[in-house]
């Protein structure tokens, strides 16, 4: 893995948030904004997908042996559409504690997870959403909250 998990997920909030800045910079109107917020959901979707894949990659190199780092990083390149019950899935398998760490302190901001995965099927199939930058603005800041406590049990900054 050529980044940590943790570096690695910053780098991908970084660059979402430059791009968020930049169409609400750009002073588009309503219906380019309507489409943007759609991309930006697709965006935030494959953020939060492939954060929580370089946490969990990032958490097996540090902890095992090579063959089973590189079977466990083979079967995390699988997961595909996360949404709340697949990151429950993931979490509960390293860790029921932390699972249950994460529900009480962000319950509220879990419920992104389906949100967007939703909001991005519906894209994918040609179904108008009605999403707008408000709200994945608002789904992202959430995800983005959950995404900080998956990393320090993950990628804890002393391990």
């Amino acid at each position: 893995m050529s980044l940590e998990g943790r570096a690695e997920v910053l780098r991908r909030r970084q660059r979402l948030k430059a791009l968020f800045r930049s169409i609400d910079d750009a002073g588009l109107d309503a219906e380019l904004t309507s489409h943007y917020s759609r991309y930006l959901c697709v965006l935030v979707s494959g953020y939060a997908e492939q954060s929580i894949k370089a946490l969990a990659g990032c958490y097996c190199e540090k902890r095992s042996e090579r063959r089973v780092h590189r079977y466990a990083a083979g079967q995390l390149s699988k997961l595909r559409n996360f949404d709340l019950e697949r990151l429950r899935q993931l979490v509960q398998g390293f860790s029921p504690e932390w699972w249950d760490l994460i529900e009480d302190q962000r319950s509220d901001d879990l419920v992104a997870f389906t949100s967007v995965a939703a909001v991005r099927n519906a894209i994918s199939h040609g179904t108008d959403t009605g999403i707008t930058i408000g709200t994945i603005t608002q789904y992202f800041d959430q995800i983005s909250r959950v995404l900080d406590d998956l990393c320090v049990l993950f990628d804890p900054v002393n391990a």
